[in-house]
């Protein structure tokens, strides 16, 4: 089974992901975290170069980038072991990196259609052999009120950068869930521990007994 963990910055997706993987391990089942995004960047050789690649690139190029990692990131998804009790854990979804790849991309959406097909017909491929679901971290403004804080606290956000948030914000509450993704939603504000066994008990109820169980 594949879990994506959808939201914006600061969400609380790699918090979520630690928390899901002790839970599932601790089921009986075996729970994998997904290699990062910026693995499938070809010009970034560490996740601390991300920040200034996006400064010194057009927008246009990193959305496209962008769609184009995540793309090659569902071909090495399809391609991994299928079993009933393993469960891979993905930092952002297609949902995620798509509204991304459009807060970067500004006005030009439409330069990005023929890009989002690729990326859609890659989810169904995935979906052929391996069951998914998506798990999103807040909505709309609730979601960026709480992780602004979360983000200032670790790094400094740049007038751009706060810019490009807000439009990312708004695309993850505006866009519909991703086709063919069933997708449970949490309250990013709740403790961690609350939306960890939120998920771990829609796990058990899904139409198959829990990983493990």
């Amino acid at each position: 089974m594949i879990i994506f963990v959808d939201g914006i910055d600061g969400s609380g997706k790699t918090t979520l992901i630690r928390h899901l993987a002790a839970a599932l391990n601790g089921s009986g089942a075996e729970a994998a975290v997904s290699s990062p995004l910026w693995r499938y960047l070809p010009t970034i050789a560490a996740p601390e170069q991300f920040a200034s690649w996006v400064v010194s690139t057009t927008g246009m190029d990193v959305a496209e980038a962008l769609i184009g990692a995540m793309i090659d990131r569902l071909d090495d998804l399809r391609g991994l072991s299928v079993g009933r009790d393993r469960v891979y854990l993905v930092d952002r979804g297609p949902k995620t990196v798509y509204a991304s790849a459009r807060a970067h991309a500004s006005e030009r959406h439409g330069a990005l259609e023929p890009l989002w097909k690729r990326l859609a017909l890659s989810v169904r491929a995935l979906n052929d052999v391996q069951p998914c679901m998506a798990i999103e971290l807040g909505e709309g403004k609730n979601a960026l009120k709480v992780a602004l804080p979360r983000l200032t606290l670790s790094q400094t956000a740049t007038p751009g950068y706060l810019k490009y948030l807000r439009s990312f914000a708004k695309e993850m509450h505006t866009s519909l869930d991703w086709s063919g993704l069933p997708t449970q939603r949490l309250d990013v504000s709740s403790p961690i521990e609350l939306n960890c066994a939120a998920v771990m008990a829609e796990l058990s109820v899904g139409g198959e007994s829990e990983p493990g169980k």
